[in-house]
C-alpha cells in the first residue's frame, strides 16, 4: 500500500521532537554590514594625491573592519629626495655660518711687519727722551770709548720751556718762523771744557758720526715719543762754545719714520774710522746737510726761544769771537772785583 515514491515527495511532518531546528540557521547570524565600498569600487593607495596635492584617501579602511591609522598627509614619492635636498641645503646653510663666525672672531691673517727696532723705550715724555739718550749714546764710541753723553730735559731750559726761532738767510729772505710744536732738546757733551771731547782731533768723518747719532736721537724720539721737532746740539772743539745744533721736524724725516730703522741706519754704529765706510754714510750726509744750524742765542723771558740761523763757518766764526770776546770781559770783571778794583 504504501510506496517509496509517494514517501519521498510528500511532505515532511513537523517534527515536535526537534529534529528539525526551532529557528532558521541563517536567522541566527548576525546582520551584515554594508559594505563601505560597493562591490566593483577599486582600493585606492594611502599615498595617492590629488593635483593640488590633498589626500584623496583620509582613512585607509579594510574591507568589514576599523580604519586604518591614517597616512601621513603630503605623503609622495618625492618625499625622500625632497628630505636629501633640504637637508643639503641645511648642512651649507651651517657651514657658511660658521666660515663666517671664524672670520668675525677667529685671529687675523694679514701678516705683522717686521718691528720697527730690536729696542723700544718703556714710557713716554721726558722719561722716555731720557731713555732714548742713554741707548743711543752708548751705541757710538772712538777707541772703545763711549763718543759723548747725551742729555736731555725735555725743550726746555732750567725749567723754562723753549721755542725754536727758526731764522732764514737774508737770501731766502730773512724771515723768522716760530715752532711752538712739542719737541725735545739733546744735548751732546763730551767730557772737556764747554762740552768739548777730550780726547780725539776734530774732524769730518767725527762730525758725520756725530750727525749719525743725531738723526738716530730724532728718528727714535718721532717714532715712539710722538714729539714734533727735535734740537741736538752737536759738541764743539776744544777751546770753541757750543755753537752747532742740528733741528729736525716730523714732516722732515717721514720716510724714514715710516720705514723700519734698519732700513735708514746700519744695526751698529760705525766708528770714526769706519763711519765713511758704513752703508748708511751717504743718506746721514743727505738727511742731516740740510739741518744743522748755528745757535745764534736764546731769550728768556717768561718764555724762551732758541734762535738758529742756517750754518756757515763765516757766522760760526763770529759767535765763536762774540763768545771770547764775552769770556774775556767776565773774566776782567772777575779779576776786577777779586783785587776790588
Amino acid at each position: 500500500m504504501s510506496t517509496s515514491d509517494d514517501s519521498t515527495d510528500a511532505p515532511r511532518p513537523w517534527d515536535p521532537a526537534g529534529t528539525q531546528p526551532r529557528h532558521d540557521p541563517d536567522s541566527l547570524l548576525p546582520e551584515r554590514a554594508e559594505p563601505l565600498l560597493p562591490p566593483d569600487a577599486e582600493v585606492v593607495e594611502s599615498d595617492a594625491v590629488d593635483e593640488d596635492g590633498g589626500d584623496l584617501l583620509p582613512e585607509r579602511h579594510q574591507p568589514a573592519g576599523a580604519p586604518a591609522v591614517a597616512a601621513a598627509p603630503g605623503g609622495s614619492s618625492y618625499a625622500s629626495r625632497f628630505h636629501f635636498l633640504t637637508g643639503a641645503l641645511l648642512a651649507v646653510g651651517v657651514a657658511a655660518l660658521v666660515g663666517i663666525a671664524v672670520l668675525i672672531v677667529g685671529p687675523s691673517a694679514t701678516p705683522k711687519g717686521p718691528p720697527w727696532s730690536s729696542w723700544q723705550p718703556t714710557t713716554g715724555g721726558v722719561d722716555g727722551a731720557r731713555q732714548v739718550a742713554d741707548h743711543v749714546a752708548t751705541e757710538y764710541r772712538q777707541n772703545g770709548e763711549q763718543l759723548v753723553n747725551v742729555e736731555t730735559n725735555g725743550l726746555s731750559f732750567r725749567g723754562i720751556p723753549l721755542s725754536v726761532a727758526l731764522r732764514q738767510d737774508a737770501a731766502q729772505g730773512g724771515n723768522i718762523q716760530v715752532h711752538e710744536d712739542s719737541g725735545l732738546l739733546y744735548q751732546m757733551c763730551g767730557l772737556g771744557p764747554n762740552c768739548s771731547i777730550e780726547h780725539g782731533k776734530p774732524s769730518r768723518p767725527r762730525m758725520l758720526l756725530l750727525r749719525r747719532e743725531g738723526l738716530e736721537l730724532a728718528l727714535y724720539s718721532f717714532h715712539y715719543l710722538g714729539v714734533q721737532q727735535v734740537v741736538v746740539l752737536i759738541p764743539p772743539a776744544r777751546g770753541r762754545v757750543q755753537t752747532v745744533a742740528l733741528y729736525f721736524r716730523h714732516p722732515d724725516l717721514q720716510s724714514e719714520i715710516d720705514r723700519p730703522l734698519t732700513a735708514s741706519l746700519a744695526p751698529h754704529a760705525p766708528s770714526v774710522k769706519t763711519v765713511t765706510q758704513s752703508p748708511d754714510a751717504p743718506l746721514v750726509s743727505h738727511v742731516t746737510s740740510p739741518y744743522v744750524f748755528t745757535l745764534a742765542g736764546s731769550s728768556f723771558n717768561a718764555h724762551g726761544f732758541l734762535v738758529l740761523d742756517p750754518y756757515t763757518a763765516a757766522k760760526d766764526n763770529q759767535l765763536q769771537k762774540q763768545a771770547r770776546q764775552s769770556a774775556a770781559a767776565a773774566a776782567a770783571g772777575a779779576a776786577a772785583g777779586a783785587t776790588g778794583g
